[in-house]
């Protein structure tokens, strides 16, 4: 009986020790955005998209675990591919940007807040996005908003992580995107 408790012990000791050497260090998340999530109607015209991420620091948040989450991919680039794609799909003709091109929309990711908590086997994970949109030939900026809350047995997984962020990021584009005065310039 001594025996079998002591190794027990010394498992989830090492265990322990184990998950305490990875505290720190930091988990690499793979962004997946909805493959649904940007309907746009028909339509034709050219734009000449640029996303950029002017967030300060580029650590998406902190893990249940303590560790630090960091895009395993850039994600203004990751974001321009899929608004691409996107409205490539609604029929519009992607054209190079240049800040003199009035079909330029430019896109910036202002902040990506990833908070996680945990009461007893559940956790909650909850993402807030914000990025702008400003038209080439206006004075105009729109902020746009989007939050994604999930809960998850335990810890959610790296792969958990990364759709929650990707559902959110996607959510906020998706909203601008479908704001018709950020395409009007593209008709």
């Amino acid at each position: 009986m001594f025996k079998t408790s002591f190794m027990i012990g010394l498992l989830f000791a090492g265990s322990f020790l184990a998950q305490a050497q990875d505290i720190g260090k930091d988990i690499t998340v793979d962004i997946n955005f909805l493959k649904s999530s940007v309907t746009l109607e028909q339509a034709s015209g050219d734009v000449a998209l640029w996303v950029e991420d002017v967030r300060q620091d580029k650590i998406l948040g902190k893990a249940i675990s303590g560790e630090s989450l960091v895009p395993a991919t850039d994600i203004a680039t990751s974001l321009y591919a899929y608004l691409a794609a996107s409205l490539k799909k609604a029929g519009y003709t992607l054209v190079p940007y240049s800040p003199e091109s009035t079909s330029g929309l430019l896109i910036r990711i202002l902040s990506i807040d990833y908070i996680a908590s945990r009461a007893m086997l559940k956790s909650t994970v909850n993402v807030t996005v914000v990025i702008e949109s400003k038209r080439n030939d206006s004075d105009v900026t729109k902020t746009y908003k989007a939050s994604a809350e999930d809960q998850f047995a335990l810890n959610p997984s790296a792969s958990d992580n990364g759709n929650m962020i990707g559902k959110a990021i996607a959510i906020a584009a998706s909203a601008c995107l479908s704001d018709p005065e950020n395409l009007k310039a593209a008709e």
